[in-house]
């Protein structure tokens, strides 16, 4: 006798919150929302991770515009490491260990020497940085001071063969024992645009290393910074009782996207923090996570991201929020050990 097909599963009582209903943090989301059957009483049950996403008119095209991403956790902090007490006002604003500050100073070096690499092989695929922004926390901020704030130098193409024998000719016919060659174009030594989004912080609440300072005490530490976004000068969004859910870094990842989109600038670092990351990745490219892949500090993923085009009701095409249509693990700098990564995730699921 065949075996009957299992019943698809019950949708959420009327009395449960949206908030509630949004996500199941112990799965990954999926690459399609799966419909609620059609004779299924009350409301439909909708797709993980969607309901932070806003509402959106039809899509029409999904290349407006290209950017480069490279979304970056900062180094390890003074609060990564074991059998810390996350909940102590001593850890308030953590700022890097020693070990962050090597990892900062590896990220920055490591691009400089790749962009210098291609370059050097008139390889034009990766530029150079043309704008850095940061979570306003002080361990985000350092990581992106220490790896980018030199710039990129980059070094002078190699010397066309052709190009060196007519200037040698055109040196000896003018009676002249050395051959001048032109200061190489094009190459940038200056650094990028600073920019902090508040929308970039970790989540929020009872865990005292993700209250940041307050503005005007941040602006001064970091006078190349531009500071954006924020509505208060203190930490109003922190709660020492109550924890940011998973649903609200969503819809703070929403709202970051939306501000990126915005941006005339095409390639650009984000220094940011495990759980926006993985949230992050788990939803545009989940596959970016697989296997149980974490987010380590000093971690680098690439991702290729294109703004969508849609159509208003009046049928005209605007400019949509920009996506992530793939991520990789760019480089990894650190492994090691990150045991908040479990104490942060189990609070956030308490709190849901």
């Amino acid at each position: 006798m065949a075996k009957e097909a299992p019943l698809p599963p019950i949708d959420p009582p009327l009395e449960m919150s949206t908030a509630e209903m949004d996500v199941d943090p112990s799965a990954p989301a999926p690459q399609s929302p799966v419909p609620a059957p059609p004779t299924s009483p009350g409301p439909s049950r909708p797709a993980p991770r969607s309901s932070p996403r806003p509402a959106h008119p039809p899509l029409l095209a999904e290349v407006a515009s290209r950017k480069t991403v490279y979304l970056i956790r900062h180094g390890v902090s003074r609060h990564n490491h074991h059998n810390i007490a996350l909940t102590s006002p001593s850890l308030w604003d953590a700022s890097l260990d020693t070990v962050g500050l090597h990892q900062a100073v590896a990220i920055g070096a490591r691009y400089r020497h790749c962009i210098g690499e291609m370059y050097a092989n008139k390889d034009r695929s990766m530029k150079p940085l043309e704008l850095i922004v940061s979570s306003p926390l002080t361990r985000c901020l350092e990581t992106a001071h220490l790896a980018f704030s030199m710039g990129c130098p980059l070094p002078p193409p190699p010397i066309d063969r052709k190009e060196y024998a007519d200037l040698k000719k055109l040196a000896r016919s003018e009676g002249k024992s050395t051959v001048k060659i032109p200061a190489p174009q094009n190459h940038p030594a200056a650094p990028p645009k600073f920019v902090c989004n508040d929308d970039l912080r970790e989540a929020h609440g009872v865990f005292f290393p993700d209250r940041r300072r307050e503005v005007s005490k941040l602006e001064p530490a970091f006078p190349n910074v531009e500071f954006v976004g924020f509505k208060s000068d203190e930490d109003d969004l922190w709660d020492a009782e109550q924890r940011e859910s998973l649903p609200e870094v969503n819809r703070r990842i929403s709202s970051f996207f939306e501000w990126l989109a915005k941006r005339p600038e095409k390639n650009i670092a984000v220094i940011t923090h495990g759980v926006w990351m993985e949230e992050c990745l788990r939803r545009f490219a989940p596959s970016a996570l697989k296997g149980g892949h974490r987010v380590l500090n000093g971690e680098v993923f690439k991702a290729d991201c294109a703004i969508q085009i849609r159509e208003t009701a009046a049928g005209e095409p605007v400019n949509g929020p920009l996506v992530i249509k793939k991520a990789t693990c760019f480089t990894a700098l650190s492994h090691a050990g990150d045991n908040e990564r479990g104490v942060r995730v189990a609070a956030l699921q308490r709190d849901m």
